[in-house]
């Protein structure tokens, strides 16, 4: 049997037309894990949805897409990107469409579990395909274009679907724009992305998938749920505990395997660990902030869904600037100084957080997020650049799905660990604020802002707020200590003089062949 798909002829590949194809994929998979942020509080009134099930809408999704990435990565090395990208484009747009018209929290989140699985088949085949088809001196430039179609389809989810929201359309209408793009993005890759030779390198073993599954929903579980029962219950760190284990022994599997789905061995390599570690804290702090601050605009301020999504528009202008000036600052200061400037910016964006207040003048939020997204920006491009340079050709797939994987692993906890502090600390001082109120008032303002501005008691209706904004300056502290731990990574974590620079490693079949492999 041919080790390429079957072609007669293979047309000549148009790197414009296959970059733009993979933006449009790429960019309804980034649309579909935030555009549902500014639907949240609709959610909540319109389904009667508690903290914890919203919170479930948006990490359902990140949790499947982490999970199967590596099978997916490896799927594409085996059985060529081409098709995978295809059918997974399909499946997410079928799973997307169908999620809008739900009117039940579990069967939301069933199908956005599943719209996560469906996503983990394009994401690392989007960057496998550049991989393979652009030229070395053209890679970086082409990964910097997908890395702000990523960063734009982020921040852009907000105002699209702000739009649908102040437009009058129903909460699910944000899904079927989801939809609709991915619809684009499967005719642009049938028509425009080449076919590729497949390498016949990975098993599509699904007993790591079931580890990676349990392991991250584990800890993601035990880290949500610490928003209704406390960090100290033993239903919040038992599971987060056992996650964390079941991870720790994938990881120790997956190096003694052969054809291992996550290549831990990548870590061995300094950059390549530098700039997971950047890529997933900066996932991390993002996908936070653009959680809490959804309910600060919508519900301490009282902006409309679009005014929301408005006031959103300079995290894409900060990766609109940021995209290219990460290009020349990595050429004049390298990636890691780069890195280290983008982390430092988040930090400083978060710190900024810690001025927001229920009368504090837009424009002060407008600059914060406009330097949230320029940092992250001078993040994406040449971490992901950096981290790329470590994966061998022929198991491109499996190596951008670990990146991935880490990125969407950020992307989750970020939700869980700071949503969970917001709301924990939000029902701790609420409780002690209405100490002397009525039991039941007290219980239901404890829930959410949402729910202590719906009693209708007035004491109740006035602390939210304020109880909210400090809470919010909690989490907000945590996030930038965060993005200091990620400096410091970045700073002080540096090559050994014995292995100098990243350098690809060979595969086993490689090694077998140069009489160096078992």
């Amino acid at each position: 049997m041919s080790n390429t798909e079957q072609t007669t002829e293979p047309p000549p590949v148009r790197p414009f037309r296959a970059l733009l194809a993979l933006t449009l994929t790429v960019s309804a998979v980034l649309l579909g894990s935030t555009i549902l942020n500014v639907a949240l509080p609709t959610m909540q009134s319109e389904l009667g949805a508690s903290n914890t099930e919203q919170q479930w809408f948006l990490n359902a999704y990140t949790l499947t897409f982490a999970g199967f990435l590596p099978v997916a990565g490896s799927a594409g090395d085996r059985f060529g990107l081409k098709r995978l990208l295809a059918w997974g484009t399909a499946a997410f747009a079928v799973t997307t469409a169908v999620a809008g018209f739900l009117d039940s929290a579990l069967g939301i989140i069933i199908l956005r579990a599943l719209m996560g699985v469906a996503a983990a088949t394009i994401m690392p085949a989007t960057l496998a395909v550049i991989l393979r088809i652009f030229r070395p001196e053209r890679r970086a430039r082409a990964i910097a274009s997908w890395a702000a179609a990523s960063g734009l389809s982020i921040s852009l989810g907000p105002l699209l679907g702000g739009a649908l929201l102040s437009a009058g359309m129903w909460w699910g209408s944000v899904l079927e724009l989801v939809a609709l793009f991915a619809l684009l993005g499967l005719a642009a890759t049938w028509a425009w992305i080449p076919k590729t030779p497949t390498s016949g390198v990975g098993q599509l073993r699904m007993m790591p998938v079931a580890a990676s599954l349990a392991g991250i929903g584990l800890l993601v579980f035990g880290v949500v749920h610490a928003t209704d029962d406390g960090w100290a219950y033993l239903g919040t760190w038992l599971p987060a505990a056992v996650g964390l284990a079941v991870l720790a022994v994938l990881a120790l599997a997956e190096v003694r395997h052969r054809e291992p789905l996550l290549d831990v061995r990548l870590f061995k390599h300094a950059s390549f660990t530098t700039a997971a570690v950047a890529l997933t804290l900066g996932s991390f702090v993002v996908f936070g902030y653009l959680y809490f601050t959804t309910f600060y605009l919508q519900q301490v301020r009282g902006f409309t869904p679009l005014q929301t999504g408005l006031l959103f528009i300079p995290l894409s202008a900060g990766l609109v600037v940021g995209a290219p000036l990460s290009q020349r600052a990595t050429r004049r200061f390298g990636a890691r100084t780069t890195i280290a400037v983008g982390t430092a910016l988040m930090g400083v964006a978060f710190a900024g957080v810690a001025g927001l207040g229920a009368h504090t003048s837009p424009a002060w939020f407008v600059v914060d997020a406009f330097t949230l997204q320029l940092g992250f920006a001078l993040v994406l491009a040449p971490g992901t650049t950096l981290a790329s340079s470590s994966v061998p050709m022929d198991r491109a797939g499996a190596g951008s799905a670990l990146l991935n994987t880490l990125r969407q692993l950020g992307s989750a906890l970020g939700v869980a660990v700071l949503g969970s502090i917001l709301w924990s600390r939000y029902a701790g001082m609420m409780t002690d604020r209405l100490a002397d109120s009525p039991a039941g008032v007290r219980r239901t303002a404890a829930e959410s802002l949402a729910s202590a501005l719906a009693t209708g008691d007035a004491a109740a209706t006035n602390a939210a707020a304020p109880t909210f904004l400090s809470a919010m300056h909690t989490t907000t502290l945590v996030a930038a200590g965060v993005c200091g731990i990620a400096v410091l990574v970045t700073l002080f974590m540096r090559p050994s003089p014995r292995t100098g620079t990243v350098r690809p490693l060979t595969s086993v079949r490689e090694r077998v062949r140069a009489g160096r492999g078992a």
